[in-house]
């Protein structure tokens, strides 16, 4: 006759395949899961690697801006530049200054990026502008503590604006300094494709300041000694601001030095310098 089967003293045995089944599943899948990620995470940083060595930009620095404690900020992508090699900046005509100079007084939003080809990484924009510090403070426009350039924080990031221009648009972009110490903070704009600061504010306390004997005129060949200088007037284009003209009437150099009063603290001495366009 048929065998009776006992379902009862099988089911036990089913139950334990099942569970060994499913933990096989889990396991497997964890596995499975463990092994993409890996992966992923090596392409990530092999792709990583691959932007920091051609931007010249350490690892540990942000493109978009950094913030050191010792930075600058090498970032290039299409120069390709040795870390530490000068930069050749590209000649710009006075007509041309004053083209991207309209723009940047149009303003617009700003857009960071990494450096484009023929543009100075973040390096270079820093050491120009710890240079032009340096010589600032030989001269007692800054004091002169300041020529060491060891300062206890900078930061720097490169942008450009969100708008359409009928030449170049890589000459928009422009690197945002800015180097503290102490009570002095200096904020630069360098020109990326020129290599040239175009914009510079110093701000300290007014027991910082060291009296220096240069007029206006002086300070704007110190601070800006490619501009060919045409002609000097002041307080005509902007209030209470001595300007020198280019030859060509189209581009202007300008400094202003005014006082913040601070409640109970010392006041505040700033000046700025800049380039503008007539």
């Amino acid at each position: 006759m048929f065998r009776k089967i006992n379902l009862n003293k099988s089911k036990p045995y089913a139950l334990v395949v099942l569970f060994l089944l499913l933990f096989g599943v889990v396991i497997g899948g964890w596995f499975l899961t463990e092994a993409l990620l890996l992966q992923k995470q090596e392409e990530f940083l092999d792709r990583t690697g691959r932007i920091a060595r051609q931007t010249g930009m350490p690892s540990a620095l942000q493109p978009a801006e950094t913030s050191l404690s010792s930075s600058d900020q090498p970032g290039e992508t299409g120069g390709d530049l040795a870390e530490g090699a000068l930069f050749e900046g590209r000649p710009l005509s006075e007509e041309m200054m004053a083209q991207v100079l309209s723009v940047w007084e149009s303003g617009g939003n700003e857009l960071p990026h990494e450096p484009q080809e023929g543009q100075m990484n973040m390096e270079q924009a820093i050491e120009t502008g710890k240079e032009w510090i340096a010589v600032m403070a030989e001269c007692g426009i800054v004091p002169e503590g300041l020529a060491e350039c060891d300062f206890d924080k900078v930061t720097a990031r490169l942008c450009t604006l969100d708008t359409q221009v009928d030449f170049d648009d890589s000459l928009l972009s422009c690197w945002l300094v800015r180097y503290t110490e102490n009570n002095v903070a200096v904020s630069l704009t360098v020109h990326a494709s020129s290599g040239k600061i175009w914009k510079a504010s110093l701000s300290m306390k007014e027991s910082d300041r060291v009296p220096n004997e240069y007029s206006d005129e002086e300070m704007l060949g110190i601070a800006f000694p490619f501009i060919d200088r045409g002609s000097t007037e002041t307080a005509n284009l902007v209030n209470n601001t001595t300007c020198d003209i280019m030859p060509g009437g189209l581009v202007y150099a300008a400094v202003k030095e005014y006082q913040i009063a601070v409640k109970n603290q010392d006041p505040v001495i700033v000046i700025d310098f800049w380039l503008g366009a007539v």
